[in-house]
């Protein structure tokens, strides 16, 4: 299902009331960066680049990813209008937060070298599956290996 534009201001605006008061950064920051790994974690799953591959453009052999395209045509584990269940966001939000976190350790490589689908750094490989499988729970997918 589509999320509207009318969804997005809305949510947007919601957020912006949420955090119009915040004054206290610290006990803050830990709900933003929350809500960001989850969004983080959805769009750096399996299941999202999947969907990136069937709906974008290509110019040569790049992507060209649309916002009006892909991204406003692609569902959202909440989209039907209910909420994504706590274990599953908590999922997400973990299993994506060890994905920068597996990077980190690795902080002289370049991204080309460590996506290199020969030389993956283990501990990267194994922080995207467990952050795939999350999704796919939340998706309540199988989570087959074939796109």
């Amino acid at each position: 299902m589509r999320i509207s534009l009318n969804e997005i201001k809305s949510r947007a605006q919601a957020f912006s009331k949420r955090w119009a008061d915040a004054s206290d950064e610290a006990s803050q920051a830990k709900p933003f960066w929350l809500d960001f790994f989850e969004i983080f974690g959805i769009l750096t799953s399996n299941m999202h680049n999947a969907w990136m591959r069937f709906t974008c453009g290509r110019l040569k052999s790049d992507y060209h990813y649309s916002a009006s395209i892909v991204n406003n045509n692609f569902t959202w584990p909440n989209a039907t209008g209910q909420s994504i269940r706590d274990k599953h966001r908590e999922a997400i939000e973990h299993a994506a937060q060890a994905v920068p976190d597996a990077r980190a350790q690795f902080a002289g490589a370049s991204l080309a070298d460590l996506y290199d689908p020969l030389s993956m750094p283990p501990t990267l490989l194994k922080a995207h599956q467990k952050l795939d499988a999350a999704v796919d729970k939340a998706y309540e997918a199988s989570g087959s290996k074939k796109d």
